[in-house]
């Protein structure tokens, strides 16, 4: 949460609605005074938003693979970029695994090489 202070010179117009919404119109001083406290609050919210997708990360790496398949089928219009970057990278480290075994098969005459 932040303050911005506004002096009457950063004021043209104040209007309040009949459902509680407020309107102000802003001078350039005033607008200069909301642009410098977005400023203000541009690095910590950069902060937030990091700290969110490391936690973010850390949650689907501790989903089971059950688990994160369903996550990845509840989104109407599919996985989120996250999910699927996950469901990814499992997928390398599955065939990373297992390549020892298919260059055995092919040492071995079973697979042929494509």
């Amino acid at each position: 949460m932040t303050t911005l202070h506004l002096s009457p010179a950063d004021v043209t117009s104040l209007h309040q609605g009949d459902d509680g919404t407020v309107t102000i119109e802003l001078t350039s001083s005033g607008e200069r005074a909301l642009v410098d406290a977005a400023g203000r609050q541009k690095p910590l919210l950069e902060k937030a938003e990091a700290q969110f997708a490391e936690q973010r990360q850390a949650y689907l790496q501790s989903l089971s693979n059950a688990q994160l398949l369903d996550l990845a089928r509840e989104r109407f219009g599919g996985p989120e970029e996250d999910v699927l970057a996950e469901a990814w990278r499992r997928i390398r480290v599955a065939s990373e695994a297992m390549r020892p075994v298919f260059d055995s098969l092919r040492e071995a005459g079973v697979l042929k090489s494509t």
